[in-house]
């Protein structure tokens, strides 16, 4: 348009409306909310499977003195005392109000998405100055090929301090993308302060990995053979992982053990790696498969895209002097991932040899060997003279030293040791001691025994940790949760993994929704150990608003799960409902308003009412006489791209029911936004009349009231967990008792239907 500028910050649209002929397709579109625990590159997100999502122009990053950042990387690329540094940071301000684009989705779902290029980048990755994700809400990262793919987090990164730091995207051109249902809509927060672009990372020839091959020939990967510490080795390195801290440094570290051996996820790294642990994330297991070893070659992955990632940490205890951090992890790790807490002695013993297992220069896990006694010469340091196998470099700070019984000792300060060729450069590293961080500086803030030993046993070693195996051990994430278009149908896809050591061969799933009557699926077949596969469920039945999904193992193998810790998932999807009648259109315009236009269609595209050539930032109120039950299509349009709100005037449309209630409303959105509803004569006065239905004590032992406002006829049946009917029967009058103290303790549903209008409701008792 003449004589219009765009002002929004980084952001340009592209200015190519979609043609609207092309809209109506969505309309035969099922739309999923995926919901993952860690961030594991699963599942996809929703705009790669919704149609006519408007591509987006990049905010383009501006240049830097790539050259002057080489030079002081070279000048410290002996130094294993300080982080290494593989990004540029930007600092941006970007955030769901002021940047990005919209996209509103049939079932009143929305995705917001922003676009970014940094020409030259190998890699980014982002950091959120506010962070809150609602239940149900997801954010994923992605290159603009598809090829790399970062997500779910969820609403389990939220965090107290609000903030988060992504792993890396492999690419000059990502993509990042937030979902949010219609029952949380407008609550999540997004706030990018900085982009990372990561100019050195995976050397040019080499794989999809970011930091393959970035270290010397002398380097071996963890999974080299060693003899004399073999088995040793095979645990501890389930332990080890790779630290992105600050936003532009890698770090290494390892899960730690306490004495009560209970899987508590502390992580021990240096103090001088430290920044905010709110945004560091680590990534663990990244293990060659083909190990190279003190040679000339190429280590490769082992998987293309292999993420095992989790974001954020809280600080428990850091001493300057001994360079001992001590974090935990407060989100679930997986038991799938397979991994150790290390054990250590704190006793200063000097050992007869040593080893050390790290990430040098963000590089895939490495191994070193020292067959000599390390020197205490230095008062709170283990000085490693020389490694007989291998050597550190930047990047390795903070990974552990281990005895020659496999426990932690230290973890490394720095040092001089390096690549000569194939061989190590025989110089020394230098390590706090384990003996010294013990103490500290003798407040628990400064110390590791108030965390290591919480029961204060007075033990000078502990063993390593592994999880318990169980024979039987079923895991299940919602991986996706469908409203089908204009229905009050879901569907529900559950990723079942085998999390057990012997092969899964039959299972049973009870699944209910609004809390009703179990329903029971089963499955046979043969799952290996670590396999998974996604189990579609018969559809789900809702009804008009949120409706609430609950999925639980019965049964595995025959038996019942002795782990029930990852055996239920739940989740929500919307049915949109309401009344026939008079539908209300209130439109406020930007100052363009000419650029806006709207349309009112049926179900089958025919068009009912639409208005177009607004004036700029005016008011307009519009009725629609919709007495048809069925659905509908509003489709909110903007022709220059860019919604109606902010950057030009406070534009907003809101549509509304006979009876007020809000069906859709938006401003932010791009060239156009679209939302299909369903009218219908409901009996909402008997319906309302149900809802106001109460069932009283719960928990209780067996004596329930039931207290309705009328004194309407009420049929009931209750139901175990299994489904199976227990009792039925018929209450009237406005209080009324039922017995159930013969049953058995535990979870029952009771199912109410109104004899007179056929409605039901339903709900979970705990007997006890």
């Amino acid at each position: 348009m003449t004589g219009r500028v765009n002002t929004v910050l980084f952001v340009n649209i592209n200015t190519n409306p979609q043609p609207m002929n092309k809209i109506i397709t969505i309309a035969a579109c099922f739309f999923c909310i995926a919901v993952f625990s860690q961030v594991t590159n699963s599942g996809k997100p929703l705009s790669w499977v919704t149609e006519n999502m408007e591509d987006l122009e990049p905010v383009t990053m501006p240049q830097f003195d790539l050259e002057a950042l080489r030079a002081e990387d070279e000048r410290n690329k002996d130094r294993a005392d300080i982080p290494w540094r593989f990004g540029y940071e930007f600092l941006v301000d970007h955030n769901l109000g002021n940047s990005g684009t919209w996209h509103t989705l049939p079932d009143g779902g929305r995705i917001w998405r922003i676009r970014y290029r940094s020409a030259g980048a190998k890699t980014m990755n982002f950091l959120f100055s506010d962070f809150y994700m609602p239940k149900g809400a997801t954010l994923y990262l992605y290159n603009n090929g598809r090829t790399d793919l970062l997500g779910a987090y969820d609403a389990q990164q939220n965090n107290e301090q609000r903030v988060l730091g992504t792993w890396l995207v492999k690419g000059e051109d990502i993509w990042l993308e937030y979902y949010e249902p219609a029952d949380v809509a407008g609550r999540g927060r997004l706030e990018i302060f900085k982009l990372v672009h990561g100019y050195r990372a995976a050397s040019d020839a080499m794989s999809d990995d970011q930091g393959l091959n970035t270290t010397g020939d002398c380097m071996r990967d963890v999974d080299c053979p060693m003899p004399d510490i073999q088995a040793y080795k095979d645990i501890n390195k389930k332990a080890v992982a790779l630290i992105l801290v600050g936003g532009s440094y890698f770090c290494s570290g390892a899960l730690i053990n306490n004495t009560n051996n209970d899987g508590k996820p502390y992580f021990l790294t240096a103090n001088h790696c430290y920044s905010d642990p709110a945004l560091w994330a680590f990534r663990f297991n990244w293990i060659s498969p083909n190990p190279v070893c003190g040679e000339v070659g190429d280590s490769t992955s082992n998987a293309p895209g292999f993420y095992q990632t989790s974001s954020g940490a809280n600080l428990v205890a850091k001493y300057f002097y001994s360079d001992f951090c001590l974090v935990e992890i407060p989100s679930q790790l997986p038991a799938l991932w397979d991994l150790v807490w290390l054990g250590w002695d704190h006793s200063d013993t000097t050992p007869a040899s040593t080893f050390s297992i790290h990430h040098p220069a963000g590089d895939i896990m490495k191994v070193n060997r020292d067959l000599d006694q390390p020197l205490p010469s230095i008062g709170l340091f283990w000085t490693v003279e020389n490694w007989e196998m291998g050597a550190n470099a930047g990047g390795s700070s903070g990974s552990p030293l281990f005895d020659n019984n496999g426990r932690v000792i230290g973890q490394l300060k720095g040092g001089s040791s390096g690549c000569n060729g194939t061989s190590s450069n025989n110089l020394h590293d230098i390590y706090g001691r384990f003996g010294i961080s013990w103490e500290g500086g003798g407040t628990p803030d400064s110390r590791l025994k108030d965390w290591l030993d919480p029961a204060a046993t007075g033990a000078m070693t502990a063993d390593y940790y592994i999880r318990p195996d169980h024979p039987v051990d079923v895991e299940l994430n919602l991986e996706s949760l469908l409203t089908a278009f204009c229905t009050d149908t879901g569907f529900a896809t559950v990723n079942v993994i085998n999390a057990g050591t012997e092969p899964l061969q039959n299972l049973q799933l009870s699944y209910s929704v609004n809390s009703g009557p179990p329903q029971i699926v089963s499955w046979t077949g043969n799952l290996m150990h670590g396999d998974n596969f996604p189990l579609q469920l018969p559809p789900l039945n809702g009804i008009a608003g949120q409706n609430s999904v609950e999925i639980s193992v019965v049964t595995a193998n025959g038996v019942n799960d002795p782990n029930t810790s990852n055996n239920t998932v739940s989740g929500n999807f919307n049915v949109l409902h309401f009344g026939t009648g008079n539908v209300h259109l209130h439109l406020h315009t930007d100052y363009f308003g000419n650029e806006s236009s709207w349309e009112l269609q049926d179900a089958n595209g025919a068009l009912l009412y639409s208005d177009a050539g607004l004036s700029g930032d005016s008011d307009y109120e519009y009725d629609f006489d919709l007495s048809a039950e069925g659905c509908y299509n509003f489709i909110m349009s903007d022709q220059h791209g860019d919604g109606m709100c902010c950057s030009f005037g406070p534009g907003v449309y809101r549509l509304t029911a006979a009876n007020g209630a809000l069906i859709a409303e938006g401003s932010r959105f791009g060239f156009y936004d679209f939302v299909s509803f369903r009218l219908f004569n409901g009996l909402s006065l008997a319906e309302n009349a149900l809802q106001n239905v109460n069932i009283y004590p719960n928990p209780s032992q067996g004596l329930v009231t039931v207290e309705q406002p009328g004194s309407n006829a009420l049929d009931y049946v209750v139901y175990n967990v299994l489904g199976q009917e227990t009792m039925k029967g018929t209450v009237a009058g406005q209080r009324s008792v039922l017995d159930i103290t013969a049953a058995p303790d535990g979870v029952y549903i009771i199912k109410l239907e109104e004899k007179k209008t056929g409605r039901l409701i339903n709900f979970r008792l705990i007997k006890e």
